[in-house]
């Protein structure tokens, strides 16, 4: 039997654009660069300003393996390595400053380029497809667009809302004389039984970042009584969500709240010591800039997941 040729090799000719509203939509995004180019100017500023980033951080290594290699004695040290001051060389092609821009308007199109459902959809949309083969490139893989498009900066994104705006006035779509909203009615405190799976899921997600920290050549501990602390927890979880509707069902439950909430400040002094522990030793840590970096952006997290752990502790019943 003959083989049937792959779709990837059949020319543009046999895939037509789609009439669709996603099509409209891309054109209409098109006209508006068109209209204000001076945006393709700004995402491209902030593409160059990731690539000094990106070399920074890899001329610092570079220094740091410097040191901790041995060196001819008549080697210089480097001045203090300043991003702004860096200038970009020829190297690897990067994806251009209009599809970083398109990318990003399929991201409020589709609401997310992150979910499986979006890469389903960016994957097998020929519309999208011609439109990157039409710039002569190969549609670039999840985790490269998903890097640029976070690189997008926030003035930037309000300059293409502005843009929008403009738009909307001058193809009188809108006044903006009037706002309708539209809003759904909902408790101002998170009640029961969210909280104590909140409680739970901060003292579970806290503990784990622990235990990745060792890749930053810092020792951590296996807690066994937070362990058993976690189980508890989760036991009382089903507790309280199996209770609902039953005979002394009130009573039941706080019960179940009074030894989840003392579990989960056991829980948090237990975390904290060895937190503690952690920043003093990461403030002794010697490795590269790069992992210094990733290493302080960990310890921001388990931080805030153990002040949020303390604000649900207060506002449960």
């Amino acid at each position: 039997m003959q083989n049937i040729q792959p779709i990837s090799l059949l020319n543009g000719i046999f895939l037509p654009v789609a009439e669709t509203g996603f099509r409209d939509y891309l054109s209409v995004c098109e006209e508006l660069i068109e209209r204000e180019p001076e945006i393709l100017e700004m995402v491209n500023s902030d593409l160059n300003q990731h690539a000094k980033q990106e070399k920074k951080s890899r001329l610092k290594d570079q220094e740091w393996n410097n040191r901790h290699t041995k060196t001819f004695p008549w080697v210089v040290n480097q001045d203090e390595i300043v991003a702004e001051e860096l200038e970009l060389k020829t190297g690897r092609p990067r994806m251009s400053a209009y599809l970083v821009f398109m990318f990003t308007m399929v991201r409020g199109y589709v609401g997310s380029i992150k979910s499986q459902q979006a890469k389903v959809f960016i994957s097998e949309s020929i519309t999208l497809r011609l439109l990157i083969e039409g710039k002569g490139v190969k549609m670039p893989g999840f985790s490269t667009i998903l890097e640029l498009v976070n690189i997008v900066s926030s003035e930037t994104m309000q300059a293409i809302f502005g843009a929008q705006i403009r738009m909307v006035l001058r193809e009188e779509l809108d006044d903006f004389k009037e706002l309708t909203i539209d809003s759904t009615s909902v408790k101002g405190n998170t009640s029961w039984p969210t909280d104590s799976k909140v409680l739970t899921r901060l003292v579970g997600r806290a503990y784990k970042r622990i235990q990745t920290i060792n890749i930053f050549t810092i020792e951590t501990r296996k807690s066994t009584e937070v362990e058993w602390k976690l189980k508890e927890m989760t036991g009382l979880c089903k507790s309280i969500d199996l209770n609902v509707g039953k005979k002394n069902a009130k009573t039941k439950r706080n019960k179940a709240y009074k030894r989840l909430l003392k579990h989960a400040k056991r829980a948090n002094k237990l975390l904290r010591k060895e937190l503690q522990r952690i920043e003093k030793a990461a403030a002794e840590v010697d490795i590269k800039p790069t992992q210094k970096v990733r290493l302080i952006r960990v310890i921001e997290l388990i931080t805030e997941d153990l002040n949020n752990l303390e604000k649900v502790m207060d506002y449960c019943p």
